[in-house]
């Protein structure tokens, strides 16, 4: 099961394979260093276009990231704990 921090963990070793700084890296894919930083190295689960940009950038195989990033959607889905009606109303 893949989870969000393994999805990173493996982009950023996709983007090390290609040689890849952050600075080109943000520039194939257009979005911002922070964000790829944030996806790669697990800070903050990243959007779909932002990975399919990332393995685009780097020559991965399209089909294979989408799929393993809904398997980590599927995964945080599981495991984040969601707030019960109770928890939302006033005192």
């Amino acid at each position: 099961m893949t989870t969000g921090a393994e999805l990173g963990v493996d982009l950023d070793e996709l983007r090390l394979l290609g040689g890849l700084s952050y600075r080109e890296l943000a520039k194939r894919t257009g979005c911002a260093r922070s964000t790829l930083h944030d996806a790669l190295t697990g800070r903050r689960f990243p959007k779909l276009d932002t990975v399919l940009a990332i393995a685009r950038a780097c020559g991965g195989d399209m089909m294979s990231w989408r799929r393993r990033w809904v398997a980590a959607c599927r995964h945080q889905a599981r495991t984040v704990p969601t707030m019960s009606r109770q928890s939302t109303r006033p005192s």
